[in-house]
Parts: C-alpha cells; structure tokens; sequence
C-alpha cells in the first residue's frame, strides 16, 4: 500500500509544487498592501485550496477509471480495497498538509503584522495576537485553536464528501459501464447516496440532541446565547465522528467494487 500512496503523490507533485509557489507569491504580492492585505489572504486562502484540493482528488479518481493511466494501478496485484484505502490515506495526508501549509502562511503572516505594528516578534506575542485578532472579531475567546478546529471538521467533511462521489463514480465503472445513459444513472446513484447520508445523519444527530443539550442544531445554540467555543466543539465531534463512520463505509463499498465488479 506504501507504493500506492508514494504513487499518488508522484503523480501531483508538479500540481502541488506550482500550487505551493503561486500561493506564496500572492501572499508576498497581497502582503504589499499591508496588515489588511495579510488578513484577507488567511481569510479567503483556505476557500481556494480546499476547493483546488477537492478538485483535484475528484479528478485523478475519474481519470484513473477512465483513462489509459488506470490501467497500470488495477494491473497491478493489489486489492481493490488496498487501491481505494491508498487514495484515501493520500487524499488525508494531502489534506492535512494543507492545514499546515496554511498555518505556516498564518505565522508568515503573523510575523508580518507585529513587524508593521513595531511589536516585539517571537512565538508567544504571534499566538497571543492572533488569539486576539480573533477574540475580537468574534468574541467568546475563540483563539487559533478553534480555528484549527473549524479547518479540520471542514476538510473532514470535504473527505467524507468524496467518499460519495468515489462510490458513484465506482458504481457508474463497475455496475452500469454498458448501460446507454450510465452518466444518468451514476448522477443519480451520487443523489441518492448523498440523500442516504444526510438521513442517516439528521437521525443521529437527532438522537444526540436528545441524549445531551450540548448537541441541539447550531441556530439553536446560538439563539440561546452559548455559542461559545466550548459548544462549538461539541458540534464538532459528533460531525468528525459520523463523517469518518461515512468516509469508511463508502470506501469500502467502493473497495468491494473494484475488486469484484470492476470493468475497464
């Protein structure tokens, strides 16, 4: 499974290198503007990787079952569940080096705004800072943890999102490549396990609002004035938790596929 994986990343280095360069030289161009220039790069900076991530994920999974270039991962004698775990395993590791691809821009960043406020640079006054920055934008002590935080369960969720689209398009390869509109069926394949999904999800969830106050929906929390970071949290787990159930369940149906219905 190592070599899959070293596979994966062999194959988008060069997209993830000019990613890497353009986005630090937009950084340094923004930076020109000033304080204001950093902050709205480390605002909308996890919008455009998250989305060129998605994209990217999607596109190799469909080139490789579409493409000439899948033909030499499924010759290979790996399982189809050892080829889909692979691609999920470097879609996390891809993931979470976006986390800390960003927070490098952030204390890039960081150090920059306390240069241009002529504060004292070293690690504890860039926490504190940025802690600061955040406490009073939106109030109730929400620090860079937090946002750590929002950035995972984000990219959780973008993962456990794929997982229904690796299906569909699993199913669309294996069980429907004959059919004459297989495209149609395979749209509405991704529809209903999405519509699957979200059941199941509002289900759960609504049995933990029941078990615990803590896990009413967001709107409800933030009527009743606890939207606070310790609440937030709360409503954190319990997606992490469901989505890594839903990420695991589709890869493995997706694994089953391609490793007893596969047709290229």
């Amino acid at each position: 499974m190592l070599n899959l994986i070293k596979y994966e990343f062999i194959r988008k280095y060069r997209l993830i290198s000019i990613v890497l360069i353009t986005a630090l030289a937009l950084n340094l161009l923004i930076m020109t503007r000033g304080p204001e220039g950093s902050v709205l790069f480390l605002t909308l900076s996890p919008f455009v990787l998250y989305i060129l991530y998605f994209v990217d994920i999607i596109k190799m999974y469909s080139d490789d079952l579409n493409k000439k270039t899948g033909y030499m991962l499924f010759m290979t004698p790996s399982s189809g569940y050892r080829i889909i775990s692979s691609k999920l395993i470097a879609a996390v590791i891809e993931g979470f080096g976006l986390l800390l691809i960003y927070f490098l821009f952030f204390a890039l960043n960081g150090v920059y705004i306390l240069v241009s406020l002529d504060e004292t640079v070293d690690f504890s006054s860039i926490i504190s800072n940025i802690n600061k920055i955040f406490s009073g934008s939106l109030g109730y002590g929400f620090n860079i943890f937090h946002l750590f935080m929002l950035l995972l369960t984000i990219l959780i969720l973008i993962i456990a999102f794929i997982t229904t689209i690796y299906t569909a398009i699993t199913i669309r390869k294996s069980l429907f490549s004959e059919a004459k509109f297989g495209g149609l069926f395979s749209f509405i394949i991704f529809l209903l396990i999405n519509w699957i999904v979200s059941t199941l999800s509002n289900g759960f969830y609504n049995f933990l609002s029941k078990v615990s106050p803590y896990y009413n929906s967001l709107d409800n929390i933030a009527g009743a004035g606890r939207f606070t970071p310790e609440t937030l949290m709360m409503i954190f787990i319990p997606i992490i938790g469901f989505s890594i159930i839903q990420a695991t369940a589709l890869s493995w149906i997706s694994g089953y596929l391609l490793e007893k219905k596969i047709n290229l």
